[in-house]
């Protein structure tokens, strides 16, 4: 019996005209939107590995000079991506993807679209995400707003029901029809997923399947609810305008009004008085009373009374202590300022337990490495590497500077002990505990829509002893 009304289902869907044309545009769009993102990684990717590459030689090649001089001098550092993020580049053009390391100064990102932008404040460029987000559950509704409240208008439900078709199984065999239609147009996502499983020297195998499941249970939660919907009402036109409604206001409205009341309850300054900040805290006169103790303390351990007297560069031994007393005034601004970002990021995914938009958006951006959590760990790592390098460029003048009678210069043999930056993304297992609200979220969705289900084939039992 259940075959058999899948079968009669598919044949019905196949002579709706509109489900074709609908379903060929969606596809385009899709195929358009891959092709697109695909084409921007590669060339993305490809700008990193020259970046990179040029930025090495830089700085191998800078030719003989004080460290110091070499620390002002710097180097650039440049975000990779995953294959994942042609899918969804989330908030890759508003965080900036360019790190400046070196001396005293903890820099942002540079070269971003926009700037400061929220984490969750940009949506809704044509990309692979926002056709499956956005523009799918609306096919979704356009598909099957009519499969039940059509036929009940029609009075083929009465008869379906008097001929022996159980309640359970017809509302099933409609709903795995409109999830297997919508399921078709992750095809094209899963071979591209495919390809750069084999293609890729990062696979990112669990990313990657996670990504699949996240959207399989998104496209679930509303095939559930445009067949639940489509049995509950009269007449398909209240179906269709309750889902249109309901579209509109989880995907458009809701994500927005979510995004400006996280803004409010946890406001954010801009990057420009961040920075002030920063040289504000790093510059006072406790720095200099930090450095003038820290002399005294060198000067008594060594026995000697001027800093000529050291059998060290003190020069050097000066500016390594001021790196480290900087780098706790980084650590607690940027810790307050991460606190206070996360803080957003975790209010707007609390939005999701009112639409599962949110918690897909949120979820998408997580495994596609695009989102402002990745970004952090780009940045903390890239910061950790400008650290270990003033700590060797520092030491190098320390133990050596004083040879030189102030005239000390290092050469290519210093430059190559800076190891070459990279930066691998951790496990995703490891970013897990940032995104608990939203896997819960989708977790609820499916858990309301299901009983809602077991509603209407308890409304549909009815009609059939009527």
């Amino acid at each position: 019996m259940f075959q058999t009304t899948l079968k009669k289902e598919w044949l019905d869907t196949k002579r709706q005209g509109q489900a074709l044309w609908l379903g060929g545009i969606a596809i385009l769009l899709l195929l358009l939107a891959c092709l697109t993102g695909f084409k921007s990684h590669q060339s993305y990717q490809q700008a990193v590995t020259e970046v990179s590459q040029s930025e090495q030689l830089r700085w191998l090649n800078q030719g003989k000079k004080g460290p110091h001089s070499a620390a002002h001098y710097g180097i650039y550092v440049v975000k990779p991506t995953t294959p994942l993020a042609a899918l969804d580049a989330g908030l890759q053009a508003y965080q900036g993807n360019v790190l400046r390391l070196e001396a005293h100064i903890r820099n942002d990102s540079m070269f971003r679209s926009a700037q400061d932008n929220l984490p969750m404040s940009r949506f809704g460029s044509l990309s692979p995400a926002f056709v499956l987000q956005v523009l799918l559950p609306l096919l979704i509704i356009l598909i099957g707003y009519p499969l039940l409240a059509r036929e009940r208008e029609q009075g083929t439900l009465k008869q379906l029901l008097a001929s022996g078709a159980s309640p359970a199984k017809l509302f099933i065999a409609k709903c795995a029809l409109l999830f297997a239609i919508s399921c078709l147009f992750l095809l094209p996502v899963a071979l591209f997923l495919l390809y750069n499983q084999v293609t890729s020297t990062e696979p990112h195998t669990l990313r990657s399947g996670l990504f699949l499941l996240f959207y399989l249970v998104y496209l679930l939660l509303w095939s559930l609810l445009t067949t639940t919907l489509s049995s509950l009402f009269s007449t398909a036109r209240r179906a269709l305008i309750t889902l249109l409604t309901i579209w509109a206001f989880t995907t458009l409205l809701l994500p927005k009004l979510a995004m400006n009341i996280a803004t409010t309850v946890h406001p954010q300054g801009s990057g420009q008085a961040f920075q002030a900040k920063l040289e504000s805290e790093v510059y006072t006169e406790a720095r200099v009373e930090a450095i003038a103790k820290f002399k005294q303390q060198t000067l008594t351990q060594y026995g000697v009374s001027n800093v000529e007297d050291l059998p060290f560069d003190y020069a050097g031994a000066q500016l390594q202590f001021g790196e480290q007393y900087a780098d706790k005034v980084f650590d607690r601004l940027f810790s307050a300022r991460l606190a206070q970002l996360e803080a957003q990021s975790q209010s707007y995914q609390l939005a999701g337990m009112l639409t599962p938009f949110i918690a897909i958006q949120t979820l998408s951006m997580a495994t596609a490495a695009s989102d402002f959590t990745h970004q952090q760990a780009f940045e903390n790592a890239a910061e950790q590497h400008r650290r270990m390098m003033q700590e060797v460029l520092n030491f190098n003048q320390r133990d050596h500077g004083h040879k030189a009678n102030g005239h000390y210069t290092a050469g290519e043999e210093l430059w190559q002990q800076i190891p070459k930056f990279a930066f691998q993304y951790p496990n995703f297992i490891r970013y897990l505990p940032h995104y608990v609200i939203s896997l819960l979220s989708l977790i609820f969705w499916l858990v309301v829509l299901v009983l809602l289900s077991f509603v209407a084939i308890k409304k549909l039992r009815l009609e059939e002893q009527r």
